[in-house]
């Protein structure tokens, strides 16, 4: 990874980050505050190739 000293743009294996979608009505999940879309990690990005690690989206319902 470079090291301490590396800088963040400079190291070879980064997050890759994808919108979050609502997966029952397909809408994209937003911010409260300034509506901006939500991201979140899906896997890593190494050598320009994406590795989605992050398969499953778990919700905790009452019961």
């Amino acid at each position: 990874m470079g090291g301490l000293n590396t800088k963040s743009k400079d190291r070879p294996i980064k997050l890759h980050y994808d919108v979050n979608v609502n997966e029952e009505t397909g809408e994209c999940s937003q911010s409260y505050y300034d509506g901006e879309l939500i991201q979140k990690i899906k896997g890593l990005w190494f050598a320009g190739k994406t590795f989605v690690t992050r398969f499953y989206q778990w919700r905790l319902e009452k019961a």
